[in-house]
């Protein structure tokens, strides 16, 4: 449907998170709490942490608040768990998101901005999973003081293989002061061992801020953004500060690695990214389902409190995408293009235009339910299939992010400087731009992770491994 301008919401909107999978991601509500639903019809917590009274408590919760509550799956009373027992009453297939987390995690990540681990990421570079390489290094991790970077191939981790690592024989690490062992090869060859201990560091959103040249000589903006958590404000502003000193004409936002996070952070990045274009427009609709109508509001673009004075007048935004490009950065896309003239490169992206607004802690656990769909400015919230890229361009390992030899961000100047494609993209068949990183999901990481997130939620999924 169309939308017509609403007015700016009177009291603060609470703060949602459009987030994919657990402990790395983000989802709160109203000044960075967490909602036990008081008022909205359920009881506030079970009577007590019983089983049985914690399944009953979730049941009212997900009967009153769930988006799909009248096409949920049959509660399976057999279930050893409540993540379990969560799974069974969720709306399959449709939805591959809901979740149940450690509440003591979940508030590290999202309260204190911090991760417990090494800080690698990594994935297979081919379809047959022969190489694993790594490809995120978070900034302030034990790993990157250690010298580790993208593009270096893992040979073992403590004596173990990639197969090994990917079949989850790796133990878990959780606390601070564990010691591990990384074997890497660089790209030269040259085979090098780390000796590292866990540590509990800070989030990096920020990866890479730089300002590039097009080949038509036009300065171009590149931001690598990996997550939308409250901690990275100060240096998402420092980002476009720079870039507007810098007088920059077009934008490549890199969110390839990023699952989402907070709505009011996509919010501030697309404000600033769109400018006086978007300024007093709608941002997103919030569409609740039939028994919480009453709870749908619309959120404008908030040009003037964002961290940073918005960009005048971009020319082009690129996006660069993947598979696990979701939630509220696929909200960030389809949040400016009414307005901008947004291009994508890389691979479809994951297709989640829905949230959350996390419980309070429910006996250990805070339960990530889907109760809110998002639509744009013309009401379109039809990507559940993602979103297919402009310029289908694979995946490069072998080089840094803000090179602008690395292939999608080369592919992103090239559109920026002729308006299409390269050639090489153009001939690419979409499903396999992207069909070696989908097929690596087996063995991705969001952040630092050598565990398996038992994250029932993800049924249809495959699984991210976190540390």
């Amino acid at each position: 449907m169309n939308v017509t301008l609403t007015m700016r919401r009177a009291t603060p909107s609470p703060r949602w998170a459009l987030t994919l999978l657990a402990v790395s991601l983000l989802a709160a509500c109203g000044g960075g709490g967490v909602d036990g639903g008081s008022g909205s019809g359920y009881p506030s917590g079970p009577v007590s942490c019983s089983v049985d009274n914690q399944k009953a408590w979730l049941r009212d919760y997900m009967n009153d608040q769930y988006f799909w509550y009248d096409k949920q799956g049959t509660p399976n009373e057999a279930a050893t768990s409540l993540p379990a027992y969560l799974n069974s009453l969720l709306f399959k297939p449709k939805d591959r998101f809901s979740n149940a987390q450690n509440t003591v995690l979940f508030r590290q990540s999202s309260v204190e901005g911090t991760f417990t681990g090494y800080g690698v990421s990594w994935a297979y570079e081919d379809a047959a999973q022969t190489v694993l390489k790594v490809r995120l290094i978070e900034p302030l991790s034990p790993l990157a003081a250690a010298g580790a970077v993208r593009g270096d191939t893992i040979i073992s981790i403590d004596g173990l293989a990639p197969a090994q690592i990917t079949a989850g024989q790796l133990t878990s690490v959780s606390a601070a002061g564990v010691a591990r062992t990384f074997v890497l090869k660089d790209a030269a060859g040259a085979q090098r061992t780390l000796s590292v201990q866990s540590a509990t560091f800070p989030i990096s959103p920020v990866i890479k801020a730089e300002v590039l040249t097009a080949g038509n000589g036009k300065k171009v903006g590149y931001l690598m953004y990996q997550e939308f958590i409250s901690t990275g404000s100060a240096a998402l502003g420092a980002a476009f500060d720079k870039f507007r000193t810098a007088g920059v004409t077009d934008l490549i936002l890199d969110f390839r690695y990023n699952l989402g996070g907070y709505t009011d952070q996509a919010r501030n990045l697309a404000s600033m990214a769109g400018g006086s274009a978007v300024d007093g427009k709608v941002f997103a609709n919030y569409s609740f389902n039939a028994k919480q109508t009453a709870k749908n509001f619309t959120e404008i673009f908030n040009a003037r409190t964002a961290p940073a004075v918005p960009l005048a007048s971009l020319d082009k935004i690129v996006v660069i995408t993947s598979f696990d490009t979701a939630s509220a950065s696929e909200l960030v896309i389809n949040s400016l293009r009414p307005f901008k003239n947004v291009i994508t490169v890389g691979s479809t992206t994951r297709g989640k235009p829905y949230g959350f607004r996390t419980t309070a802690d429910i006996c250990g656990l805070v339960y990530n339910a889907v109760n809110v769909e998002l639509s744009n400015a013309v009401g379109f919230a039809d990507y559940s299939t993602g979103f297919v890229p402009t310029c289908p361009v694979a995946d490069d390992l072998t080089r840094q992010f803000g090179n602008p030899a690395e292939g999608r961000i080369a592919a992103a100047l090239g559109y920026i400087s002729t308006g299409s494609c390269p050639a090489a993209a153009r001939n690419l068949d979409i499903s396999s731009a992207g069909s070696a990183e989908n097929t690596a999901q087996t063995a991705t990481k969001n952040r630092a992770f050598d565990i398996t997130q038992q994250n029932s939620g993800e049924t249809g999924l495959p699984k991210l491994l976190i540390n």
